[in-house]
């Protein structure tokens, strides 16, 4: 019994000394905001003051020891998500993760980002001489300096991940995660010509899919290509530690509708809500520069920010930037394809994957003049499908040039160098909107725009062959959706469809116009307006595209049948029939509402998509936009069951949907009393390491009630489904509001911190300001900076 008990006592010593020695480290780890550096890479003596969130203001006696302290104090704060961004655009994730990350590696090897990112790093790299390409080394440095000197990341050893230096490449690997996080064509594509094949016209015309031409003929009706894509890229976007970009909110207002008589500011994006959260805010100032921007990690420039002069902002535009091309492969020599009358050779790459814990994985990427065939990457892995699909993308097809662009947009004094900044962008797709000092506003949709034959719809699998469904070429920037300047005093987008040039619509994926028409009725609802009045459309939860559905419902329920059921029933009814469109955490309708419309699209479209493609197809955002055109056809063949020998109706479809929503709720929440939304929607912002327990309690943070939904400007998403629960997956990454009349005072706020650290006292602070839809300050006033930080950082040659 002493052994056991001497045992025992040792086991609980063991365990207090680990858990206290990982203590211990987590707290040396942290992000140093105060004392000297010497010898890390500065030619003169750098000041970095930390504010009230540990946000950097940064103040340099020269550009390059500005960027290289950039570099070193972003990476003692992100260094690990720095990491996982590299990795995912390389297809590196398994050497540190396992094998099941190995589909994740073989899309992005498909893709060909790695080879994109080297030739693009060679390009703009081995002979630097301007400054764009000095800063960006000099940043680069100053993450290096920190890798190797600083102290390692909790992640790192946890992982066990090797430190390697960061390159010029690991920036075009970054941005070309980026490019390709929206990818809305390969979630959308497949599906839609698989309806289109199997079932034809009439089911397609459910949807308000964005094509003004007629519809060729098919030559084949039958055969359904790159089955399983779609599904594959859901499942590589679930395991991705990084999550992807989705949309956005902007406007500017002109002094004309300014109570200032200065131009106003707002932009939130929105993007897969993660921890730590995607923005990194710093404020530079040296000799012939005051910057504040956010960062992306690992991108010396922000992407979003401000000077003295001008401020700019994004959104996605969402143009359909990627074809998917049907190739025909010679049936004698598997190596040729047919294009244009000429078999042709496939070109070939070996990509090895190295996996943790496993042997390596070796693919073969095939690609012809159209691009990569992207179905290899399920077929080679877990498929028998044997016909070709290869991606074409806009963003493989030139010079990466974010850097030149974001730099440019730094250094704008004016619109104008914010327009030939713009002019710049390939891909993504984005639009550029911005103010300046001088009373001009603007946006541009900034993108490389293809040019296509009338009759192509770039929504469907397009035929290789024949070449005949290829792009033309490309307009002209000034050819692209613009506006500057406009009398209304207003520019402003959310990922709606731009407007078009003269006789054609540009495809794309835009999202419903319920964001954009609710900024623009706001925004022209009084003549003038403050910061502070702007703070509530920023956090405006009310969509006016929800409740015509909800009553369109109703209507082809019919009170009789309403009125024969339970008074949950009847009161439900009720709800959904005055519903407004707000979606506060106390309202209880967007509960009842998202449940049902869930039920009806699930009776509706399951039997014929299979579970895999609904659960994609059901959240896209052509599904977001045709709620109303889809529950308002009686006649589509949706609402029948093709499993059963019965005709389906609608209004029997909606009936069960309506009592088996009353029902599972009273299962779920009991009484109606209990379905407030806050109950339902919650937010939690899930570290990588977060998704295992027991270290979700460590690096997690929520989950927390919030309020907002699927497109509310407060644009809290989620995905559709039947349990009557919605985490929040997406929503604004940050928000900012700015007064360019007084721009020393500009606001904004992060969803959880400024810092990527743990333990850092700036890893959660900013969370409940989010909820709240409360800001904090962006400080640029260096007098106020230098008496009120108490932190301060400083680098010495």
């Amino acid at each position: 019994m002493k052994i056991l008990k001497w045992l025992f006592i040792l086991v609980i010593v063991f365990v207090i000394g680990a858990i206290s020695a990982v203590f211990i480290y987590m707290q040396s780890s942290r992000p140093v905001y105060h004392g000297e550096m010497y010898g890390r890479g500065v030619d003169a003596e750098v000041k970095v003051y930390f504010d009230h969130y540990g946000i950097p203001h940064i103040i340099a006696k020269n550009e390059k020891d500005a960027y290289f302290t950039l570099g070193y104090v972003h990476a003692q704060e992100r260094l690990f998500q720095m990491e996982m961004l590299r990795r995912v655009g390389a297809g590196r994730l398994s050497e540190i993760l396992g094998k099941d990350l190995v589909k994740v590696d073989a899309l992005f090897r498909t893709l060909g980002i790695n080879k994109t990112a080297k030739a693009s790093a060679a390009m703009f790299f081995s002979k630097p001489t301007e400054a764009w390409q000095k800063n960006a080394i000099a940043y680069i440095k100053g993450i290096n300096s920190f890798m190797f000197h600083g102290a390692t990341p909790p992640e790192f050893l946890l992982l066990g991940i090797p430190k390697v230096a960061f390159t010029p490449e690991d920036i075009y690997l970054i941005t070309g995660y980026m490019s390709f996080s929206f990818a809305e064509a390969l979630r959308t594509d497949p599906i839609l010509d698989k309806i289109y094949r199997k079932y034809g016209t009439g089911y397609l015309n459910s949807f308000e899919w964005s094509q003004d031409t007629l519809m060729r003929p098919l030559t084949d009706t039958n055969t359904v290509a790159a089955a399983g894509l779609s599904a594959l890229i859901d499942e590589v976007f679930e395991k991705i530690p990084v999550k992807p970009w989705l949309g956005s909110n902007a406007w500017v207002l002109a002094p004309s509708k300014s109570a200032t008589g200065s131009t106003l500011f707002a932009n939130d994006t929105h993007i897969g809500y993660q921890q730590p959260a995607v923005w990194f805010e710093a404020h530079l100032e040296y000799p012939g520069q005051s910057l504040y921007g956010n960062y992306l990690a690992g991108l010396p420039f922000p992407l979003v920010g401000h000077n003295r002069k001008v401020s700019w902002g994004l959104t996605m535009l969402e143009n359909d930037d990627m074809n998917l091309y049907r190739e025909t492969a010679n049936s004698k020599n598997p190596d040729t394809y047919l294009y244009k009358g000429a078999w042709e050779h496939f070109r070939k790459t070996t990509e090895v994957i190295k996996v943790k814990g496993a042997a390596d994985t070796t693919i073969i990427v095939r690609e012809t003049v159209h691009g990569p065939i992207i179905n290899d990457v399920v077929t080679q892995l877990d498929s028998t499908e044997k016909i070709p699909v290869a991606l074409w993308w806009t963003y493989s097809r030139f010079p990466v040039t974010v850097l030149q662009v974001t730099s440019q947009l730094a250094n704008a004094k004016n619109m104008e160098a914010g327009k030939k900044a713009a002019a710049k962008v390939n891909a993504p797709g984005l639009n550029i909107l911005l103010g300046d000092v001088y009373g001009n506003i603007a946006h541009w949709a900034a993108a490389r725009l293809p040019v296509y034959e009338r009759g192509i719809h770039t929504n469907l699998i397009l035929e290789g062959a024949s070449g005949k469904d290829d792009i033309k070429g490309y307009y002209e920037f000034n050819q692209n959706p613009h506006s500057e300047n406009p009398t209304s005093g207003l520019v402003f987008s959310a990922n709606n469809r731009p407007d078009s040039v003269p006789d054609y619509l540009f495809p794309g994926y835009y999202a419903p116009l319920a964001r954009s028409k609710r900024i623009e009725k706001l925004l022209t609802s009084k003549d003038k307006w403050t910061i502070e009045e702007m703070k509530s459309i920023s956090n405006d939860v009310i969509s006016e595209m929800h409740p015509p559905v909800a009553k369109l419902i109703l209507e082809v329920i019919g009170d009789d049948k309403v009125l024969t059921l339970s008074p949950a029933h009847r009161q439900a009814a009720s709800l959904l029939k005055n519903w407004t469109g707000n979606h506060a955490t106390t309202d209880t309708t967007p509960t009842i509402y998202y449940k049902l419309i869930s039920t009806i699209f699930e009776l509706a479209m399951k039997d014929e998509l299979g579970e895999a493609d609904y659960n994609t197809f059901v959240n896209t955002h052509l599904m977001k936009n045709s709620y109303y055109r889809f529950l308002s056809n009686d006649s589509t063949g949706w609402w029948d069951n093709i499993t059963t020998e019965q005709i389906e109706t609608r209004k029997m479809l909606f009936v069960e949907a309506f009592g088996k929503t009353i029902a599972d709720l009273k299962a779920s929440s009991g009484d109606i009393t209990n379905w407030a939304w806050g109950g339902a929607h919650t937010l939690e912002h899930v570290h990588p390491i977060g998704r295992k327990k027991p270290f979700d309690r460590i690096f997690n943070v929520g989950p927390s009630a919030i309020k907002g939904g699927i497109e509310t400007i407060n644009n809290a998403g989620f995905l559709l489904n039947t349990s009557g629960k919605y985490p929040v997956t997406y929503g604004p990454a940050m928000r900012i509001l700015i007064n360019l009349g007084d721009i020393e005072n500009g606001i904004s706020v992060l969803p959880t911190g400024q810092s990527g650290h743990v333990r850092s006292p700036h890893y959660i602070d900013q969370n409940r300001m989010h909820i709240n839809g409360e800001f904090r300050p962006m400080m640029m006033n260096k007098d106020i900076i230098e008496k009120t930080c108490t932190n301060i950082l400083t680098f010495k040659p």
